[in-house]
């Protein structure tokens, strides 16, 4: 059985989240955001340039990941880590684990323990993942095999996984409208607009809200 300093009575702390590899690629591509913006492709100084790529990548960094992303979701395929103190006593139905909620999950990798101070994979062949309601998933031991014993330690448990939609043509098109029109929104104001700001447009609003994930 895994080790619990505390009382079963009490929760598991929240998952602890680090990116490990960032997305490649881009979610809206510099011509699209030109076209967007009705910009004149004969006419692009390095200026213009510069400024609409980082209008862009405000608008994603405000979406994506957990943390600052406010979507609460992976939109380019990228690599996680969440760690634990220890399994939640009931992630699916009564069964301990680990659930996740950075959607859309591809693939958990890859399960460790700390054990002795060191890391130590976990068999693939001893846990499983669930999905559940919400585009959470959870791992959980599989053939009610009990987790093994781990360390007294913030993150003795890790998790590593990747998570994203795929290329950019991959991420829902209500998505990449939204970022289309933050990006705008950034550039026709990019002396004035703030972070808390950003996303003030009403049609952005309801471009998103259907892929808020839960929580968040």
């Amino acid at each position: 059985m895994y080790r619990n300093a505390f009382s079963s009575r009490q929760p598991a702390a929240p998952l602890v989240y680090v990116r490990l590899t960032p997305p490649t690629g881009s979610v809206v591509a510099l011509s699209r955001a030109r076209a967007h913006l009705r910009l004149d492709p004969a006419d692009a100084d390095p200026l213009e340039i510069d400024l609409l790529e980082a209008a862009i990548a405000g608008a994603v960094g405000h979406l994506d990941g957990r943390g600052q992303g406010t979507l609460g979701r992976a939109l380019l395929t990228q690599r996680w880590q969440a760690s634990a103190d220890r399994p939640a006593d009931e992630a699916a139905g009564r069964v301990p684990g680990f659930v996740l909620e950075l959607p859309p999950l591809r693939e958990v990798e890859k399960v460790e323990r700390r054990i002795g101070g060191r890391y130590q994979e976990v068999p693939a062949d001893a846990w499983e993942t669930v999905r559940l309601p919400a585009e959470r998933v959870a791992v959980i031991t599989a053939g009610g095999v009990s987790w093994p014993e781990a360390d007294a330690h913030p993150a003795a448990w890790r998790i590593t996984f990747a998570a994203g939609y795929g290329t950019g043509d991959d991420v829902p098109a209500p998505i990449r409208a939204a970022i289309l029109l933050m990006v705008a929104d950034l550039y026709d104001n990019r002396d004035g607009k703030t972070q808390a700001n950003l996303v003030d447009n009403p049609t952005v609003e309801r471009l998103l809200n259907p892929f808020r994930a839960i929580g968040v």
